[in-house]
Parts: structure tokens; sequence; C-alpha cells
């Protein structure tokens, strides 16, 4: 199942982009709202960066 794209901020460039996660979890303390995170490679550079993605995003 592939993931609908998602506009982030690549860390490796500096440029807003609109990219599909690889993959996607949550962190958060206990008894806290927890934050997604996702898991994208650079098109430009083929590095791979971290991104917050939106709380009701599912892949």
């Amino acid at each position: 199942m592939t993931c609908k794209p998602v506009k982030v901020v690549d860390k490796t460039t500096g440029k807003e982009i609109e990219i599909a996660p690889i993959k996607v979890w949550s962190v958060g303390p206990k008894n806290r709202k927890a934050v997604k995170l996702g898991l994208f490679k650079s098109p430009e550079t083929g590095r791979y960066f971290r991104a917050k993605v939106p709380d009701d995003y599912e892949c």
C-alpha cells in the first residue's frame, strides 16, 4: 500500500517539497498527546530525513 504525499520541508536542501513518506510512526510520552513522524528520502540528495506529519495522517 502506498502512502499519500505530504508537504514537508526537506531538511537536507531547505526546500518545501510534496513527497510520500517511507514509514510513519507515533512518538510521545505516556498519558500525553503523541506526535506523528515520517521517514522521507530527499529526491535531490538521496539522504533520509524525518519530519512531522499531520496527526490525522494514515498510511
